[in-house]
């Protein structure tokens, strides 16, 4: 055990040494990460605010005596009414972006509404041209169109309107607002966890396994009295705790970036403070602890068998799709913690720790999925002892 501990040590002051370490370990997470949320939130607050306030020509052809729909449109914020305009003009002047979205009202239109019939009118538009907004702005001013045509009607026929609403439908949700925010940022906290938890552990495993062999340290650490089981379980340790510290990292600088965006609402705000509790936080400690175990087995069983520090970043490479697709899978609707999903790796971390920061995990599938954690990450420690021992393996060329 003495040995192990000095592997230990040795190995986590040359890691510490290691510039591309740390900036993966600390600043990254601590300041880019809040940076990229707080920069990501401002920039869409902005291009928001510039797409509300852009001026949209739609371009309105009408073949009726009609004006109440034009007086609906104009009203509508930040629109300006192109007429004069033939059909053909219009549909090009959408293609070249010159033109923003297009009304058409028939002939027959009138006299349809007056008969009581459906009236048609086209509009046209671009969806991918400002997220449609030229569109909303249309079918709101035809939909305010709508509610008049239908009062007249209930009108000529002396119906109440309260007849077309039979149902007076009272929402009420039971759901806390500690259980809702919880449910919402439950998933995306594991996924930036998991990711940094993955980049704080590549680099030293890389460095500490074909680091070494580029180096040529490798062979004197194997000439000393220490065993491989004991090399192995040193370097594992030292991989396995700088990814933990990356993810437990990221996560405080995410939450730092609270503070930082001043239009939260105060009750958003102290529910979120609220669920940064010690049990919550203690709880993603224990989950995240076999996690970073495991991923430290297998970038180091990699970084063992690569042959210089670019193979094995290029051999490591593809693991991000491999971690990134389960977490994606637990954002999915429908999916919840049960007995099933608490087995699957990484699946059970994103629904359990939605669970934990609504308040509502229960007892049993944390012990599952913290077993089924603890069995990949045994897995992983097997594994790796067995590929370190393998002569084929450390001193492949």
């Amino acid at each position: 055990m003495n040995i192990i501990i000095s592997i230990f040590l040795k190995e986590l002051i040359d890691v510490l040494r290691d510039r591309r370490t740390l900036m993966f370990m600390v600043v990254i997470p601590v300041l880019i990460t809040p940076l990229l949320v707080v920069g990501s939130i401002k920039f869409q607050e902005y291009q928001n605010k510039k797409s509300d306030e852009k001026i949209l020509k739609i371009a309105f052809i009408n073949e009726t005596d009609d004006v109440i729909i034009k007086g609906f449109l104009s009203e509508q914020k930040g629109v300006e009414i192109i007429e004069d305009i033939s059909l053909d003009s219009l549909e090009s002047g959408i293609k070249t972006d010159s033109i923003q979205g297009g009304m058409y009202i028939e002939k027959e239109f009138l006299s349809k509404i007056s008969s009581n019939n459906t009236g048609i009118i086209n509009i046209y538009y671009k969806s991918s041209d400002l997220m449609s907004r030229s569109k909303k702005r249309m079918k709101d001013a035809l939909e305010n169109y709508k509610k008049t045509v239908v009062a007249e009607r209930l009108t000529n026929f002396n119906i109440d309107e309260k007849l077309l609403e039979p149902l007076d439908i009272v929402d009420v949700d039971m759901s806390t607002a500690k259980e809702t925010i919880g449910k919402a940022v439950g998933g995306f906290i594991p996924y930036i966890l998991v990711m940094f938890i993955f980049l704080g552990a590549m680099y030293p495993a890389i460095d500490l396994g074909a680091g070494e062999k580029e180096r040529g340290s490798l062979e004197t650490l194997l000439s000393s009295p220490a065993t491989k089981f004991e090399i192995t379980m040193g370097k594992l340790l030292v991989v396995s705790l700088t990814g933990l510290v990356s993810g437990l990292v990221s996560v405080l600088g995410i939450s730092s970036s609270l503070f930082f965006i001043d239009n939260i609402p105060e009750q958003i705000q102290s529910t979120i403070m609220e669920l940064i509790n010690p049990f919550m936080i203690f709880s993603v400690i224990i989950l995240m602890i076999p996690i970073a175990i495991f991923f430290a087995s297998m970038l180091l069983s990699i970084s063992f068998y690569a042959r210089s520090f670019k193979e094995a970043q290029s051999l490591m490479a593809p693991l991000n799709m491999v971690i990134i697709v389960p977490l994606f899978l637990s954002l999915g609707p429908g999916m919840e913690i049960d007995h099933a999903t608490a087995l699957m790796p990484l699946i059970n971390v994103g629904l359990l720790t939605k669970e934990i920061l609504a308040g509502s995990v229960e007892p049993i599938y944390f012990i599952e999925t913290l077993c089924s954690l603890l069995f990949f990450a045994a897995v992983g420690i097997k594994f790796s002892v067995y590929w370190f021992n393998k002569e084929n393996t450390i001193f492949r060329v």
